[in-house]
């Protein structure tokens, strides 16, 4: 090993975990738990109007395949014309979902309706779902049936629109969803937190609620008899809130498929740092002081809250937590790992 690898190492790890931080700003990389859904977004029980019903005649409308509807999501762009003033995007599920959607246009005129199809007789049947350009609604108990949606205008036609929908969670209670609402996350009684169909953690405060969440990151380095090692532990974790899908870029760990998960008060947290020099003369340090200089271990607290968020990085992929994203990290808070990019998906 050179003696420049040598003094490289010993410039970064002798150095305490409390001394010359950097701050890094984690608030910067949770901007969408911040776009929550109104309560005004929630509608009641989907029914459908058996006595005006309409025969489904692909003369008179563009029909979309329920291909266009993958896992249970869509996003889709597509313009009405006076040739073709009706879009019909025709799906199933298998059993009662939550639905959440939207159509957005700069024509006010449009809007997005769901009606139920009865193929039997080529027939389908309006609902009490539905919204007009720029607003979105929610529904529980989409129940399993054959159904479609229907992009119409009250008025003008020749504009452009999207129409997007989610429709991958079943029961709790929709929270917030990303840009385009291809991923929500749900909130059930029993204080479950999902991402459309995938569970993620509990919110309740118990301990050893979230055994999965556990995070440990080791560092040892040795050379010539010496050695310098460095721990972070996340364990017992309690859960704040969780993002939207996302893409996740750093210097330590990556993924294109992660959740970012918020630390809330007592969850356990250690830091130990040591070193060994065998000499002469003999020396050894240790000490268990994190970077804001309390000693660990210990629960998070309300000094913690207050300052920026404690972030676990949860990789969809693997079902594993891959990063700590925290000014309790030593390697951003001393500025030695450069803040991690993240990238919300539609």
């Amino acid at each position: 090993m050179s003696l420049l690898t040598l003094i490289f190492f010993a410039c970064i790890l002798t150095a305490p975990a409390s001394a010359n931080n950097s701050t890094l700003d984690t608030r910067q990389l949770v901007p969408e738990f911040e776009m929550g859904l109104n309560e005004s977004d929630l509608t009641g029980a989907i029914t459908p109007d058996l006595d005006h019903g309409i025969t489904i005649n692909d003369s008179e409308f563009s029909a979309m395949s329920n291909d266009l509807v993958e896992g249970h999501l869509l996003n889709h762009d597509d313009i009405l014309t006076t040739n073709d003033p009706m879009d019909f995007y025709f799906f199933s599920v298998p059993d009662e979902r939550n639905i959440i959607l939207r159509i957005l246009s700069n024509n006010s005129n449009y809007r997005v309706d769901i009606y139920e199809v009865d193929w039997s007789t080529g027939t389908a049947y309006p609902t009490n779902f539905g919204t007009s350009s720029g607003n979105t609604v929610i529904g529980s108990g989409l129940y399993a049936s054959d159904w479609a949606l229907v992009v119409t205008s009250t008025g003008t036609v020749g504009d452009t629109y999207s129409v997007q929908m989610n429709i991958a969670s079943s029961g709790g209670t929709i929270i917030s969803a990303s840009a385009a609402l291809q991923s929500v996350v749900v909130r059930y009684p029993n204080n479950d937190l999902y991402l459309n169909e995938h569970y993620i953690a509990n919110t309740t405060e118990a301990a050893n609620t979230n055994p999965h969440l556990d995070w440990e990151r080791r560092f040892y380095f040795s050379y010539d008899g010496n050695y310098q090692s460095r721990t972070h532990d996340i364990s017992d974790a309690r859960v704040s809130y969780i993002s939207t899908r996302a893409n996740y870029q750093s210097s330590y760990a990556s993924s294109n498929n992660v959740v970012l998960i918020v630390l809330n008060i007592d969850t356990l947290f250690t830091y130990f740092e040591s070193e060994f020099r065998s000499g002469p003369p003999t020396y050894y340090y240790s000490s268990f002081v994190d970077t804001t200089g309390r000693t660990t271990p210990r629960r998070l607290d309300s000094i913690d809250l207050a300052r920026n968020p404690d972030i676990l990085v949860y990789d969809l992929n693997t079902n594993k937590v891959i990063d700590f994203v925290s000014n309790l990290n030593y390697y951003y808070a001393r500025g030695i790992e450069p803040a991690p990019v993240v990238t919300y998906y539609d």
